[in-house]
């Protein structure tokens, strides 16, 4: 797709002196301020200044224009047209922040699509059914066991026993939703495994 002029016969030494726009770096370029087009737009004109052959809009920690909103989407397309003006390359690169998949928060908002974490515990956690535990990301009893160690608190033994049952050496298992944070736009990681 991108290096069709890789298919002649023949070496170009023309493009090897100028090499067109896909061939040229493109480097990421970090979004971590309230974006301003017309800033946007001389930034783009020193990149091309400096030899780039285009650019990745990565917006990053610190961005102070709401993600996906209005004048986001219009930063992106001031951007793009401006790369085409140029015969530059513009990628937006993934989503807001990182790790992927969660759209700058937008997925995780719903505390049924955040990551799940297993607590074993020894002590007794506060905890809700397991379907209000999904949807409100609130912690659920998943098991319960009655284990026994050896001194250097190697398991010897186990056995699955029901939540109210008595036991000599009783742990818990609950499922926990990770909590929010702002790494990730005021909510967790994804649910990869949903």
């Amino acid at each position: 797709m991108l290096y069709q002029k890789n298919k002649g016969d023949t070496f170009s030494e023309e493009l090897f002196r100028e090499p067109t726009a896909e061939y040229r770096g493109t480097p990421f370029w970090a979004w971590n301020c309230e974006l301003d087009k017309d800033e946007l737009l001389w930034q783009i004109e020193r990149l091309k200044e400096m030899g780039f052959g285009g650019f990745h809009m990565h917006s990053r920690c610190g961005m102070g224009t709401e993600y996906l909103g209005e004048a986001f989407m219009n930063a992106v397309r001031a951007c793009t047209d401006k790369a085409e003006k140029e015969n530059m390359l513009a990628w937006l690169y993934d989503e807001d922040r990182w790790p992927s998949g969660a759209a700058g928060g937008y997925v995780t908002s719903n505390p049924a699509h955040r990551a799940k974490r297993i607590l074993f515990t020894a002590k007794q956690v506060e905890s809700v059914d397991k379907e209000e535990g999904v949807r409100t990301g609130k912690p659920y009893f998943l098991a319960a066991f009655d284990i026994e160690l050896s001194e250097d608190g190697k398991l010897i033994s186990y056995r699955r026993i029901e939540e109210s049952e008595e036991a000599a050496n009783k742990w818990y298992i609950y499922v926990d939703t990770m909590p929010t944070s702002g790494w990730y736009n005021g909510a967790s990681y994804l649910d990869t495994l949903s």
